[in-house]
């Protein structure tokens, strides 16, 4: 009992150095410059911020805590060092990849990558050409002990499938989308990131004399690392604080932001228990490391490309109907939200009179007076609100909305008062205002450095 009370005290400690650590504030920075991103694009769009900086960061960190210290606990647990994964090789993969398409800036693509390195080093280029085994970066591959790396890729999956479905829809940004047939449909963008403070292994070869610390159980580590003590030498290993980043990206257009994120976090979790059997059972199993070498960058395309093509496969649940007006968000505090208005209503009529689109909707609602009477359906049943309208003073005297109509921007008019009144409905088929979902070219990252490379030559 004694040796696990310390061991979880020094644990404990070295977590909470790791937010001290100069590359846990670099992570924090970037992902708040991503939250800042988002928030800049809904003011754009929407004239104003639906999801705060400061709320979306304290949602990050603190499920970044959770995740960071599973993460750290699985890691000791299994005694995974990190000279083991050669970080210093997966890092230039995973940027290299960056440049083919942001999405590949993933541990299981630049893993999957250094693994298949390691295994073509090891059993064709060192047996054809054993003076290379003397060279340095040949040297330091060969010592990446590739079931820890494919277990590194399969913890943090599975981490990010916790995060994902506990907040993975927390924040999701409603945005008017242009498909490829020239139709706006209204859909959600999810952005979320993860700061992860983290508690790592290091092993080193010390003299036996030297020998400090608390004595761990025979059976661990279960993963061993490929260092190998001498003659009066042991293996010591220290924890030390590390810090990492994760991330999830998805565009919703045919489900909710809650059904989107439960899909993905259960097919990623998944995948990350698959490769982590495959990775523990390779340790006592050799031939299991070329399937997992294989499976963790293949098995985690296929998922990504399961998952775009079931919601492509869908209609989109958000796109304008023959009949009413139906809300893709009714936002919190407004006077929308006061009248009692939620999510997935459909407005059919103002004061009576029935609605068509989001810009007919707005039209009747400011040519109304101070209470606007609403009705529709939800859920299939009938309701009605009464809407009470913000006057102008209310509006820290903001120009009115006919005012606004005459201005040239009319679609943004248009989006920003609804907002006003908290409302943000489904989009015209034919809006003015959208996103497009650019293609992927796998070169573009090339193709830009080329050309960064040739102004600078100049």
């Amino acid at each position: 009992m004694q040796p696990l009370l310390e061991i979880s005290q020094i644990f404990i400690t070295t977590f909470l150095f790791a937010f001290i650590m100069p590359i846990f504030w670099i992570v924090l920075f970037l992902v708040y410059l991503q939250y800042r991103r988002q928030a800049a694009t809904e003011k754009q769009l929407f004239g104003r911020s639906i999801n705060g900086v400061g709320k979306q960061m304290f949602m990050s960190i603190g499920l970044g805590l959770v995740g960071g210290f599973a993460a750290s606990a699985v890691l000791v647990f299994m005694g995974l060092s990190l000279e083991q994964i050669g970080l210093y090789f997966i890092w230039p993969v995973a940027l290299l990849l960056l440049l083919v398409n942001p999405r590949y800036l993933c541990f299981s693509y630049a893993g999957g990558i250094v693994a298949a390195m390691v295994l073509l080093a090891r059993y064709i280029i060192v047996p054809l050409f054993p003076v290379l085994s003397e060279n340095v970066v040949f040297e330091s591959l060969l010592r990446i002990h590739i079931p820890a790396l494919l277990v590194l890729i399969g913890l943090l999956h599975l981490i990010e499938a916790m995060l994902i479905y506990c907040g993975g829809h927390w924040g999701s940004s409603p945005v008017y989308l242009k498909k490829d047939d020239g139709e706006v449909v209204g859909a959600f963008s999810l952005q979320r990131f993860w700061p992860l403070p983290l508690v790592a292994l290091l092993a080193t070869v010390v003299a036996q004399p030297e020998i400090v610390g608390v004595s761990m159980p025979e059976w661990w580590p279960i993963l061993q690392t490929t260092l190998q003590p001498g003659e009066g030498e042991s293996l010591q290993y220290m924890i030390v604080p590390v810090a990492a980043g994760l991330g999830y990206g998805d565009m919703v257009i045919s489900s909710t932001p809650r059904e989107r994120t439960t899909f993905s976090a259960k097919h990623l979790a998944f995948y990350s228990l698959a490769l982590l059997i495959l990775a523990v059972g390779s340790e006592f199993f050799s031939p299991l490391v070329l399937l997992g070498v294989i499976f963790a960058p293949l098995g985690h395309e296929m998922l990504i490309l399961y998952g775009k093509k079931k919601e492509e496969s869908r209609p989109p649940r958000y796109r304008q109907g023959e009949a009413g007006v139906t809300l893709m968000m009714v936002l919190p505090g407004t006077s929308a939200c006061e009248s009692g208005l939620l999510q997935d209503d459909v407005i059919l009529r103002v004061n009576g009179d029935p609605v068509t689109d989001n810009r007919d909707l707005l039209e009747k609602i400011e040519a109304s007076y101070f209470m606007v009477f609403l009705e529709g359906a939800r859920g299939g049943k009938p309701f009605s609100v009464v809407l009470k309208k913000k006057t102008r003073e209310e509006l820290n005297g903001k120009d009115s909305f006919p005012d606004r109509l005459k201005s040239s921007r009319l679609s943004y008019s248009l989006l920003h008062r609804s907002t006003e009144l908290g409302l943000i409905p489904v989009p015209a088929s034919d809006s003015g205002v959208y996103l497009e979902l650019r293609k992927p070219d796998p070169l573009a990252g090339f193709k830009r450095l080329r050309q960064k490379i040739k102004r600078v030559s100049i």
